[in-house]
């Protein structure tokens, strides 16, 4: 498959009907809705839903050729009608029992935690730390955490307009809120870009772009979150060690995991080959010892999934400027994240300890979390903040309320306004879901080509 077929869609004809995503015809020099009502089939200017793009190891020098890309097997997707890129319904099956569960996961989290802040604190002194709050700081720790939301956004948006142009900030944004929302209802955050993907979708992103996409704000996350891990431990790591020794494994274990699968993936980008024959003698190793029922299936898994990421790391590597820019933004959007502590315990007038420390407490918090296979890793994230910032701080009953507020803003919120946004979304007849419609109309009309400079 060349590229030729995104810039002469004569080439692939496709029979639309009033659900199918939009697309545009570029033959006349004109673009067409694709609900438009004409006795000829609609012609196609996405991908084939078998592809996240085009090859991006093809070298032409041809100014106006569109934009190159990724390759995907999309057959373990559990996605339907994508071969024609309609656009999925919602029939609120897949969300009636999962809103209740979620409603009752939020209610019994909050209540928990709200109970612990009486037992840790001794009802009197909570109350105390309550009066003695400053909660102006509470609208800095809101501003944050909405700034935290939007540069992930901007992130998802970069890499976004760098495979199909059009696609609106505010599509964007309400996918990323709702990514938040299934990230913490779900053990290991592992619900959070399938669902990203399913919302793109239906928003009107081809999966062949929204899945690439996904793969590669996770890498970059991953390599900036390490990155940020080892200047934390450089800084912080023996100030913590000499009294937190066991907790401090933990985070060793955390950190571990990450630079494993950052060493991973810049070996693969650097040596496909040699890690593929590596996985391979390692799975097939666990199979002879009986570890592995089927290592002919994981195998192929495996093998698939390498490949995908090998595609992912070089369509990076390849834009080496796509690749810095989102690497900072994602850079700051951490600092920002890891500041709502030191922003809270500021609300309480304690400022005797730096900034560098109570962030390096946030980010090793971070890293425990990154291991617990419960959704949003419940017990040992709040386990974990206690133990640090009652060795930093001292104050049971503070750090109980700070605990509080900030599960409310990194956990309770998204659960709260992504639910809502999923509701509004999937409710025709909300101002969201309109204002969402007349977006469609405007992508009708929209080149979404993408031409190498």
């Amino acid at each position: 498959m060349t590229d030729a077929h995104l810039t002469e869609p004569d080439e692939h004809k496709r029979e639309a009907d009033g659900d199918s995503a939009h697309s545009a015809s570029t033959t006349t020099g004109q673009l067409h809705p694709v609900n438009a009502q004409t006795d000829d089939a609609e012609e196609d200017v996405y991908a084939d839903a078998g592809h996240w793009m085009h090859s991006i190891s093809s070298d032409s020098t041809n100014s106006d050729e569109t934009e190159s890309g990724l390759k995907i097997d999309l057959t373990d997707i559990d996605l339907t009608a994508l071969s024609n890129n309609e656009v999925i319904p919602d029939k609120g099956t897949a969300h009636s029992l999962g809103r209740k569960v979620n409603i009752a996961l939020c209610a019994i989290a909050f209540i928990v935690m709200f109970g612990y802040l009486f037992i840790a604190g001794e009802g009197e002194q909570t109350l105390n730390a309550f009066a003695s709050f400053n909660y102006s700081f509470l609208l800095i720790a809101l501003a944050g955490i909405i700034i935290y939301w939007l540069l992930e956004a901007v992130c998802m948006q970069l890499i976004c307009n760098a495979l199909f142009k059009g696609f609106s900030f505010g599509k964007t944004f309400i996918v990323t809120i709702i990514g938040q929302y299934f990230n913490c209802i779900t053990p290991l955050s592992s619900g959070g870009q399938p669902m990203q993907a399913y919302y793109y979708q239906r928003f009107g992103l081809p999966v062949e772009h929204a899945m690439p996409m996904l793969l590669c704000r996770f890498i970059v996350y991953q390599m900036t979150m390490t990155v940020y891990a080892i200047i934390a431990l450089i800084l912080r790591f023996n100030y913590f060690m000499q009294d937190l020794r066991a907790i401090m494994y933990l985070v060793a274990i955390g950190f571990l995991g990450g630079f494993v699968l950052m060493a991973m993936l810049l070996a693969l980008a650097f040596a496909k080959n040699g890690v593929i024959r590596i996985v391979t003698w390692v799975i097939n190793l666990l199979g002879r010892i009986g570890v592995l029922k089927d290592p002919k299936s994981t195998l192929a898994s495996a093998t698939k999934s390498l490949e995908e990421s090998y595609e992912g790391m070089q369509f990076l590597l390849k834009r080496p400027s796509l690749l810095i820019k989102v690497s900072l933004v994602t850079f700051v959007q951490l600092t920002v994240f890891f500041s709502l502590s030191w922003v809270i315990f500021a609300g309480f007038g304690l400022e005797a300890n730096d900034y560098f420390t109570v962030v390096s407490c946030q980010a090793f918090v971070y890293l425990i979390m990154s291991f617990v296979p419960l959704p949003g890793a419940i017990g040992a994230s709040e386990a974990s903040y206690i133990t640090f910032f009652n060795y930093v701080y001292g104050d049971p009953s503070i750090v109980a309320l700070s605990t509080f507020i900030w599960r409310f803003f990194t956990f309770y919120l998204p659960i709260v306004l992504g639910m809502v946004l999923t509701l509004m979304v999937n409710n025709e007849n909300s101002a969201l879901a309109r204002w969402i419609r007349r977006d469609d109309a405007r992508m009708a009309f929209t080149d979404h080509s993408v031409v190498r400079k």
